[in-house]
């Protein structure tokens, strides 16, 4: 017992250096392993790791900033900048169109001959919708309505004895023309619309279900009802995409509002092929709309088919709700 207990006395302590090896070992197989999960994530856009993709690629990339940060305290700083750089590749490559910070600031402009289409969740609020007059838009599609007797007011004052609404369920049109009803549901309204040129336009405002607000993460629950969402959602744009597509093909079409999802969610796969995202190709600045005071992510958008061509495409601040203001300036192809 005595020659066991002094060897045990004259062993050397772990050095720090040792425990710094395992650390960083660990960490970048951590960060490796979770670059790879999440990537695959991304890339495949399972339903059931919606609990994953329901969140843009930066906050992973925080993640992952971390676990460099890790490294580099515990190894060498190339090991870091290699685990940094991994990360800045997923950050880029699973970013919501990076190119409209390249295109310049969010100021937009509106060309006399073309459209100006406003998409906002007023939050039920009218001063919300008063207040887009000096935009002077053209068309406003409109979610979580103020009801029709407050939309008739707000479509009179912006845009006089030429205003007209189409009123739903949840969701809203406004604009200076003449609005003929196609379809409405719980969470979306179609219109046809004859603006005071004469063209006609196919014109949906929506707002798809909400998602679970959720972050217990290690819950498998949690992981269910993401996936569960992300079902409901897709049957939504299924049952939307059934309608549109018995519109005329050569009908300029509008479909925007409330998306509730990650711009890059599988759930747009669903939405006929003619259209797309005029943000992903004329959007400008910072895009993202929700929240209104600290917009992290773009739920908000604004599609068009092949018979319409984006000028400039913004998000704006709005008052008295948690959104931002869509502003796309669109003409006719």
């Amino acid at each position: 017992m005595k020659i066991e207990s002094i060897a045990n006395e004259t062993r050397p302590p772990e050095t720090p250096s040792s425990v710094n090896r395992v650390v960083s070992r660990f960490t970048t197989g951590l960060s490796l392993l979770l670059f790879a999960f999440l990537s695959l994530c991304y890339v495949k856009q399972y339903d059931a790791c919606a609990a994953v993709t329901v969140y843009p690629s930066w906050c992973w990339f925080l993640c992952g900033f971390f676990l460099a940060l890790v490294i580099h305290r515990t190894s060498s700083k190339r090991a870091a900048l290699l685990t940094l750089g991994l990360w800045l590749l997923f950050l880029i490559g699973f970013a919501d169109t990076p190119l409209s910070l390249v295109r310049g600031s969010s100021v937009s402009v509106q060309s006399p001959a073309g459209l100006r289409v406003i998409s906002l969740n007023c939050s039920g609020s009218t001063r919300s919708l008063r207040a887009l007059k000096p935009s002077q838009p053209d068309l406003i599609l409109i979610q979580e309505s103020p009801g029709t007797e407050n939309l008739k007011s707000i479509a009179a004052e912006l845009f006089g004895e030429e205003g007209d609404i189409l009123s739903g369920v949840d969701t809203a049109l406004t604009t200076r023309g003449k609005i003929e009803r196609i379809a409405s549901t719980g969470y979306y309204v179609i219109g046809k619309v004859r603006l005071s040129t004469d063209q006609e336009v196919g014109v949906v405002s929506l707002r798809l279900s909400p998602p679970p607000f959720r972050f217990d993460l290690w819950n498998p629950d949690c992981w269910r009802a993401f996936r569960n969402h992300r079902i409901k959602q897709r049957e939504e744009i299924v049952a939307l995409s059934k309608v549109l597509q018995d519109l005329p093909s050569d009908l300029p079409l509008i479909v925007g509002g409330d998306f509730n999802a990650n711009p890059r969610d599988a759930i747009f796969a669903e939405l006929p092929a003619a259209l797309h995202d005029s943000f992903s190709s004329a959007g400008s600045g910072w895009g993202n709309t929700i929240t209104n005071e600290v917009p992290f992510l773009r739920i908000d958008q604004i599609w068009i088919n092949e018979l319409f061509q984006p000028l400039r495409v913004v998000s704006e601040a709005a008052v008295e709700t948690d959104h931002r203001a869509v502003i796309a300036d669109l003409i006719f192809e």
